[in-house]
């Protein structure tokens, strides 16, 4: 795996929270980061670890940096920590997610029709991710929940100069979205997604193709998407182009009041 893309990808997830985030200061272990005005966001609120740690001192970190808030939220970036602490966790009853860095890395495996993919209003955009979360049945969002969701996606698109790709039906609703995240050097795709009654008709292979040439198109050095480990999208990315080359691990636990 390539280490040094993964560094880099990381870093531009991290660096793109800490643009939104109210604090975002390195510990001895890595990184805090906390926004207050957004405390039900767990994105904007979270301890990264980026060297390894023992699962109690993780556990520690967790509820010293983050006792004020309802759940725990702790990222590792250390790939080998990860990998060793994930049973300690899911032994905890915390929930364990494993997500893929992906880089842009050889041409698309075959051509794809692109032309239903236009540049979308974002405000159409962040109504389609309202859509998107709400219907996450794990996630069980307030309407404040909500609220504070939609209102970090749209500090983050502002923040990483965010364009908006979309794929509009017969009534100029939007039906697939995905936006591409750039700082001029590095540029990540992220918010892939299509309605439920709408999938099925590769309009994700579509909107990925044409993030991917517009990336290229912008000259950047570095293109990555981040993908879930255990789901079937990841297959998606490489048949576009993209290479794994490494994973962060993400534990989250509600915390009873």
């Amino acid at each position: 795996m390539d280490g040094d893309a993964f560094s880099r990808a990381v870093e531009f997830q991290r660096g793109t929270v800490a643009l939104v985030a109210g604090e975002c200061r390195p510990i001895d272990e890595g990184w805090l980061i906390r926004t207050p005005s957004l405390p039900q966001v767990w994105s904007a609120n979270q301890v990264r670890l980026t060297q390894s740690v023992r699962f109690s001192d993780a556990l520690a970190l967790a509820e010293r940096h983050m006792s004020d808030l309802s759940y725990r939220q702790l990222i590792i970036e250390h790939e080998p920590s990860g990998e060793r602490l994930e049973p300690a966790f899911r032994d905890d009853a915390w929930k364990v997610e494993r997500e893929l860095t992906m880089v842009l890395a050889r041409p698309l495996d075959r051509e794809v029709d692109t032309s239903a993919v236009a540049e979308v209003d974002p405000e159409a955009g962040l109504g389609l991710m309202a859509r998107w979360a709400g219907e996450e049945p794990d996630l069980k969002l307030t309407e404040e929940d909500l609220r504070q969701v939609v209102e970090f996606t749209r500090q983050a698109w502002r923040a990483r100069r965010a364009r908006c790709l979309g794929i509009l039906g017969a009534g100029g609703e939007l039906l697939a979205m995905t936006s591409v995240f750039s700082d001029g050097d590095t540029a990540q795709v992220e918010d892939v997604y299509t309605v439920p009654e709408a999938r099925q008709r590769g309009y994700a292979r579509a909107l990925v193709t044409r993030a991917v040439s517009l990336a290229r198109q912008d000259g950047h050095e570095l293109t990555f998407i981040a993908a879930d480990d255990d789901d079937w999208p990841k297959q998606l990315y490489q048949r576009v182009g993209f290479e794994p080359v490494g994973r962060t691990w993400l534990f989250h636990r509600e915390v009873l009041g």
